[in-house]
C-alpha cells in the first residue's frame, strides 16, 4: 500500500513493541490487529484503497467476496504481518501454547524422513516468516533462499547468522546480483538440500532476470523467479507447499500440503519450468480465493508498481 502509510505503520509498530511484549502473545497479536482495524475505520483513504483493491480482485477472479466484511480483516492482517515474529521472541513453550494450529505436519515429516532434504515451497500469503519461526523452534534443520528480511526475532537473527558451507549467510540473494553470483547461490542451495536440510524458497517472487518465467497470478501476468523449480528438479528432493494464515483471535494456522516431486528435465527445459512456476502460483491463488483477508500485499501490487524499486525492475 502507499509507501508513506506503510512507513507510518512500521513506526507505530516499533514504538509500541516494548509495551506489547509485556502482554500474553495472543493478546499482543490481537492488539496489533486492532491497530489495523482502527486505521480502516478512521482513515477514509485507507479504507477506500482497501475496498477498491478487494472489489477489483473479486471481479478479476469471479469471487463473491463481500468487501465490507473482508476489508477490516485485511487491514488487521496487513499490520500483523509487519510484526513478523517479533511478538513471539523469547516466549516459553507454555506462553505459545495455542498460538499455533498445525495442519498436515505429516507431509513435512514424511518428506524429511531418514534425514532427507526437502524444498519448502513458501509464499507471501499471510505471515510467512511466522511459519518459518515455528519450523526453527521445533528443531527442523532449516535455511532460506531469498532476500534477507529485516526486523526479525532474535531466534531468526541467530539462524540467519549461521556461517560455513551449509550456513545461511551465503544463501541470501539480491535483485542486483550478477549472473555468476546468482548461479553460485543456487549451487550452494543445492548442497544444502543434499545435506538433508529443509530449504524454504518462495514461489511468488516477481523477478526481472533469468531464471524466471511469465505466469498468471490473480488475473495479471508477471515474470516470476523459477529458481525453486531449478533447485527442486536439480536436487531431486520433495517439494512441500507451506502456508501460514493469520487468524483473528491472535493465532496462526500453519498448513503443510502433500509433497510432490519435479522431473529432472524441469531444470533445463524452459517450457517445463514455466509449467511448474504456474502450478506453484495456482496453489497460492487457491488460498487467496478461500481467504482473501490473508492476501496481504498481493492486492496492492499494481499500486506498488509505481514505486521506484519496481520502475527500476521494469527498466
Amino acid at each position: 500500500m502507499g509507501r508513506r502509510g506503510l512507513n507510518t505503520r512500521k513506526g507505530i509498530l516499533r514504538a509500541t513493541l516494548p509495551v506489547l511484549r509485556r502482554l500474553p502473545p495472543r493478546a499482543a497479536l490481537r492488539a496489533v490487529g486492532e491497530f489495523g482495524r482502527w486505521e480502516y475505520r478512521l482513515v477514509p483513504s485507507t479504507r477506500n484503497r482497501i475496498l477498491e483493491a478487494i472489489r477489483q480482485h473479486a471481479e478479476a477472479l469471479g469471487e463473491p467476496w463481500d468487501p465490507s466484511a473482508v476489508g477490516p480483516e485485511l487491514a488487521a492482517n496487513l499490520i500483523r504481518s509487519r510484526a513478523r515474529d517479533l511478538l513471539l521472541d523469547g516466549r516459553t513453550d507454555a506462553e505459545l501454547e495455542g498460538v499455533f494450529r498445525i495442519e498436515g505436519r505429516e507431509h513435512l515429516d514424511g518428506a524429511t524422513a531418514g534425514g532427507r532434504g526437502a524444498l519448502l515451497l513458501a509464499n507471501h500469503f499471510g505471515a510467512h516468516l511466522v511459519g518459518a519461526y515455528w519450523i526453527i523452534r521445533h528443531g527442523y534443520p532449516w535455511r532460506m533462499f531469498g532476500e534477507r528480511p529485516r526486523h526479525i526475532s532474535r531466534l531468526m537473527a541467530e539462524q540467519f547468522a549461521l556461517d560455513g558451507p551449509l550456513g545461511q549467510a551465503r544463501l541470501f540473494v539480491s535483485r542486483k546480483a550478477n549472473p555468476a553470483e546468482a548461479a553460485g547461490a543456487i549451487l550452494r542451495a543445492a548442497r544444502v538440500l543434499r545435506a538433508g536440510i529443509v530449504l524454504s524458497i518462495a514461489s511468488d517472487v516477481r523477478w526481472p532476470t533469468p531464471p524466471n518465467a511469465t505466469a498468471e497470478f490473480l488475473g495479471r501476468s508477471y515474470a516470476f523467479s523459477s529458481t525453486w523449480v531449478t533447485l527442486a528438479a536439480h536436487a531431486g528432493v520433495p517439494v512441500v507447499p507451506m502456508y501460514c494464515s493469520i487468524e483473528p483471535m491472535g493465532t496462526y494456522r500453519v498448513d503443510f500440503e502433500p509433497a510432490f516431486t519435479l522431473p529432472t528435465a524441469a531444470a533445463r527445459d524452459d517450457r517445463l519450468a514455466a509449467h511448474w512456476v504456474q502450478h506453484g502460483l495456482r496453489l497460492v491463488e487457491n488460498r487467496v480465493r478461500r481467504d482473501p483477508a490473508n492476501s496481504i500485499d498481493y492486492f496492492f501490487w499494481e499500486e506498488d508498481e509505481a514505486g521506484p524499486r519496481n520502475r527500476a525492475m521494469a527498466g
